[in-house]
């Protein structure tokens, strides 16, 4: 190939290059771009709603683990922990609720292999700006135990108190639908029996507002 020939094909294979590299590195760049505009409005559309103001209900569940500190003086893993509510949103930021929490743990206590945990009570809930929710609840509890998973509500353990607290992160998907997720711990402690459990776990809820969200 002659000199004149091989210059003017080198020049525009250089061009072409650059032209292509030019291309993809505006595609990142375009690619970043719709990013951070999906983000921005993510965050925005799920900060400034109106939400909890109202009557709504939580169905909360998740895996979790237990400890009995007092007579058992064992710890189980939790196979399944609720952390119920309906309630009635006060304002924007506070919300009265009756709840339901508890859980069954996989644990071996004499000729029982399961305990059941269960707490009825009346508590509140407040939204930060960043739609994190933080409940408390205060309770009536009861402990049963039961050879198989399926017979949780066996015999009695006993009666007596506890308390809840739960922090969720919520996210709205729909004109009145929210989901949560965030850690849970609650406490119980029997009368008669003299039994304490502490409860570690980790929830995803699912919420109904009976009041528009969005």
């Amino acid at each position: 190939m002659s000199k004149t020939k091989y210059f003017p094909n080198l020049c525009l294979a250089i061009k072409q290059r650059w032209i292509l590299k030019a291309q993809k590195e505006l595609k990142v760049v375009t690619i970043c771009n719709k990013l951070v505009l999906l983000i921005c409005f993510i965050f925005f559309s799920t900060t400034y709603v109106n939400a909890q103001k109202g009557f709504f209900i939580k169905f909360s569940l998740g895996p979790g683990y237990t400890t009995e500190y007092s007579n058992i003086n064992g710890s189980g893993f939790a196979i399944a922990t609720k952390n119920h509510a309906v309630g009635w949103g006060i304002t924007d930021k506070f919300a009265v609720q009756i709840g339901e929490f508890g859980g069954l743990i996989k644990q071996k206590v004499g000729e029982y292999n399961y305990i059941n945990l269960d707490a009825f009570g009346l508590g509140f809930s407040y939204r930060t700006p960043i739609d994190i929710k933080i409940s408390f609840l205060g309770a009536y509890s009861k402990v049963s135990f039961a050879e198989k998973w399926s017979q949780a509500f066996g015999d009695d353990g006993g009666n007596g108190y506890g308390i809840n607290m739960s922090i969720d992160k919520e996210w709205f998907i729909a004109k009145r639908w929210g989901i949560r997720l965030g850690p849970q711990v609650f406490w119980l402690k029997t009368k008669e029996t003299d039994y304490k459990f502490f409860n570690v776990s980790l929830n995803g809820s699912v919420v109904f507002y009976l009041t528009p969200v969005r």
